[in-house]
């Protein structure tokens, strides 16, 4: 079996990020002090914005060709900025931090006049970040540098379990042994609407969002892992087919590691894991939807991915669930997924990833706006200082 990528070019490396990271990270930091208030008297500054903000408020131009990330950008520069003593970090690595990075939180509290809890729960994982406005911005551009540092090590990792797995299976230890030392390379790309694809998009505005664009995944490394997991399946007697098409919602900042690497619990949008500890799919788009557009600001783009999924036998899930339950009690062989009703299942949850391959990335929003055209050049967007009433959230990567 061949595991070449091809068309490297056009094929995306989650290391490129990092760099830009790190730049923005280090000019964000140096201009903290010139984005602070506190030197201004409130008075004059109202007085100076009643003679417009371009001549006297400090503002951040960002430019680029991707809609979608100058979006998610922007408002990631707003949250941080709308409240200059409190941000909230949402990211479920932050339970992947060890004692190095957790020696780092400390001596960030020491050496700075900042205060930073870690808040774990069930459903999600978050760090508050609060004090003095001179070092605030400064330490949470640290902390975010150091969590997309654990992002790429944990998306390494599961790169060479993917590899592990298809050498054990494929008999092509040296080759995949070889592979293990580069990043997976993907393609996505936007597609023509084909009439399937029309009805699937009739269906997401039948819900309440707009439809951005529509994007195939084509990920050799991850298509391989998948069609020997699903073979493996196929050879166990079942009631149900093996498959289905389901759908995920993924936040923004996480789209790019799930077509990398697959899905996982860390990616996904965080829910009540009340049907096992698992990675989370439905086939209720409507539902999806209803949830998205509750808990997403007016201008946040709504991430969901179109998946095929390995379903195989399931039974009815619990909470305390963090495998496949065995097929019947004492019983050597498991379910291969658990569902919210046997009888009619939406839910469907499945404990391995390789279970599951991103086909179609559909980026929406639950208001109105324009489809991308950069005929005319790159995108340009000012993001003024200060802003009310915007909620805290998830940092873009």
């Amino acid at each position: 079996m061949e595991f070449s990528t091809g068309a490297r070019a056009a094929a995306y490396n989650e290391k490129s990020e990092l760099e830009i990271h790190k730049i923005f990270c280090a000019e964000m930091a140096k201009r903290s002090q010139m984005l602070s208030l506190n030197s201004v008297p409130r008075s004059s500054r109202e007085k100076k914005r009643e003679n417009g903000p371009e001549a006297t408020s400090p503002a951040i131009n960002l430019m680029g060709f991707n809609k979608e990330e100058m979006c998610e950008a922007q408002a990631w520069i707003k949250r941080i900025l709308s409240l200059p003593y409190h941000h909230i970090i949402e990211n479920n690595h932050i339970l992947y931090l060890g004692k190095k990075e957790h020696g780092i939180l400390s001596q960030l509290q020491k050496t700075s006049s900042v205060t930073i809890t870690e808040i774990t729960s069930p459903e999600r994982t978050k760090l508050e970040i609060a004090g003095a406005q001179a070092d605030f911005i400064e330490v949470v551009m640290k902390i975010e540098d150091m969590l997309c540092k654990v992002q790429e090590e944990m998306a390494r990792k599961k790169e060479q379990s993917l590899w592990s797995f298809l050498g054990q299976w494929c008999n092509q230890q040296q080759k995949t042994q070889d592979e293990k030392k580069e990043n997976i390379l993907f393609l996505k790309y936007p597609v023509t609407l084909t009439q399937e694809l029309l009805d699937q998009k009739k269906q997401f505005e039948k819900c309440g969002l707009q439809v951005l664009k529509v994007e195939k995944i084509d990920n050799k490394v991850l298509m391989a892992a998948f069609q020997l997991k699903k073979k493996m399946m196929e050879g166990k007697p079942h009631r149900q087919p093996v498959s289905h098409r389901l759908f995920q919602q993924v936040p923004h900042q996480f789209c790019k590691v799930v077509c990398r690497v697959g899905f996982q619990r860390t990616y996904s949008v965080p829910c009540d894991p009340k049907y096992g500890v698992g990675i989370y799919f439905t086939k209720n788009l409507k539902s999806l939807a209803e949830k998205a557009k509750e808990t997403s600001a007016v201008d946040e783009l709504i991430c969901v991915f179109e998946a095929e999924v390995l379903t195989g036998s399931f039974c009815q899930g619990h909470q305390l669930n963090i495998g496949p339950p065995p097929l019947s009690p004492g019983a050597v062989d498991s379910h291969d997924s658990v569902v919210d009703s046997v009888s009619s299942p939406e839910t469907f949850v499945i404990f391995s990833s390789m279970q599951a391959i991103p086909l179609y990335l559909w980026t929406c929003t639950k208001g109105y706006v324009q489809s991308q055209d950069y005929s005319s050049g790159p995108i340009r967007s000012f993001v003024q200082y200060p802003w009310k009433g915007l909620t805290s959230g998830s940092p873009v990567d």
